[in-house]
């Protein structure tokens, strides 16, 4: 009986695995390996215009290179080589510009991008990487080189006569009684000195990503300026688009008026900080971020006017006081002369977690108070949908049920089997019932072993009843 149970056992188990294997293929118990081409070396080389980006590979790699969220239009394909080279313009593609202070407290200016490293061109896996990559710009990036500026400024201090302007140039920091050569070389090293450019921080920094705020947060624009003495700027011409051109909205206008003071308000000068014959000045203008709605990179990008000596201040609200803003055609030779006209830009990432964030979206779903079918219910309707992975799941557990009832009922009808055997063969010829038997006792008294005489026995078997 043992080598019985020990055959249903094996047959069984058997059954057990054929149903697992059934249930779980090779394709989902050994998944496929992918090959992945690994990052070694990423090197950058950056400018005011293009930030040109090399990825070194351990393997050929045949994927995308893309810029975060700009994957159709900000993209490099793979050549079967071990590097990629892209280039990205710094006005667009979610190029973000930052500053820092180094050791020795000076300004250190860097961009930064995300880059997605794609295995397959059109395919997107779970082998596919991200990197923040990160470019130091060099100093002379954001010179502001303008022959307008160097002229009005050499002329006004080459004059021969001096009046009340060239007075004031000179208690500003310009050198007096300058021949030709010397003139040319001191305003050199101002212009080698003269940059601007843009930041967009959150006025709250707090933990969060690189770079991100939320919808609705106040974030800080900031226009931050070296220029030499007795040249002016104003921001004007501000407009936000999503890094590509195809959707985009005026923030100031050619006056530097805003167009909704909701979106972006007139910039706040603060004070100037003298530099030698230099003046470091900052305009701050405080919005809450907002976003388009297909792109989390929101892009600003305004033109800085260049006056000589102070751009003229105009009354927003009286359009009567507009002046023309022409370079070259306002005040000419004067105060408030537009010389030049400069463009700066910047990205910040925006994200709307109340908005966009898919988790919220899942969770309505599987709340009680969200209705999946929002068609009436259709009477009598039993359908029930289950995916091919479950009806499979379902399957096998209930063939190891089947199994194990089957198993159950063949043990127990080899134990009833067993059991009644052993009441058969084991009765003995000389055993009684429980309430002593007529029959059995006969048959001891009748034995000659225990000196019963036949005789005796066949007189009392006369008139007894075997029962």
């Amino acid at each position: 009986m043992a080598v019985l149970e020990r055959i249903f056992l094996a047959y069984f188990i058997h059954l057990l695995i054929q149903s697992c294997h059934s249930a779980f293929p090779p394709s989902l118990r050994f998944p496929t390996k992918t090959t992945i081409s690994k990052v070694t070396d990423i090197t950058t080389v950056c400018d005011s215009q293009n930030v040109n980006i090399t990825v070194s590979m351990g393997q050929p790699f045949k994927g995308v290179l893309f810029a975060k969220d700009f994957a159709q239009e900000c993209k490099q394909f793979g050549t079967m080589s071990n590097s990629v080279t892209i280039s990205l313009p710094t006005s667009g593609c979610g190029i973000r510009l930052s500053s820092s202070s180094d050791d020795q407290g000076q300004p250190r200016l860097y961009y930064t991008v995300g880059l997605v490293m794609q295995q397959d061109r059109y395919l997107k896996q779970i082998s596919d990487q991200e990197r923040m990559v990160l470019c130091e710009v060099q100093d002379e990036a954001f010179l502001i080189k303008s022959q307008s500026m160097f002229k009005a400024l050499k002329g006004e201090i080459s004059q021969k006569s001096v009046n009340h302007r060239v007075g004031r140039l000179m208690k500003e920091g310009w050198s007096k009684d300058l021949n030709e050569e010397e003139l040319e070389e001191e305003l050199n090293e101002a212009m080698s000195a003269a940059r601007a450019w843009m930041e967009i921080i959150p006025e709250n920094k707090v933990e969060r990503a690189i770079g991100a705020v939320e919808v609705g947060e106040t974030v800080l624009l900031i226009i931050k300026s070296t220029l030499p003495a007795g040249i002016g700027w104003k921001m004007v011409d501000c407009i936000a688009h999503d890094g590509l051109g195809d959707s985009s909205q005026k923030l100031l206008d050619e006056y530097g008026c805003p167009v909704d003071e909701l979106l972006l308000p007139v910039p706040k000068f603060g004070p100037i900080r003298p530099i030698g014959s230099m003046r470091h000045q900052e305009a701050v203008a405080k919005f809450a971020a907002f976003k388009f709605p297909d792109r989390d990179r929101l892009h600003l990008q305004c033109r800085l006017q260049i006056c000589r000596g102070s751009c003229s201040k105009i009354e927003c609200n009286n359009a009567t006081e507009l002046i023309d803003n022409r370079v070259g055609r306002s005040h000419e030779h004067r105060d408030g002369e537009i010389l030049d006209k400069l463009e700066i830009s910047n990205s910040v990432e925006v994200i709307a977690p109340e908005i966009d964030d898919a988790t919220e979206f899942k969770k309505r779903i599987q709340s009680t108070e969200f209705d999946s079918y929002p068609f009436p219910k259709i009477p009598g309707d039993r359908t029930f949908c289950v995916s091919i992975d479950k009806m499979a799941i379902a399957f096998c557990i209930l063939g190891i049920v089947f199994l194990v009832a089957v198993v159950a009922a063949a043990l127990s009808l080899l134990k009833t089997r067993s059991h009644t055997g052993n009441q058969f063969y084991t009765r003995s010829l000389f055993s009684s019932s429980s309430g002593g038997s007529a029959f059995g006792s006969k048959l001891i008294q009748d034995s000659p072993i225990f000196g019963q005489s036949s005789s005796l026995t066949s007189n009392r078997t006369q008139y007894g009843r075997i029962l």
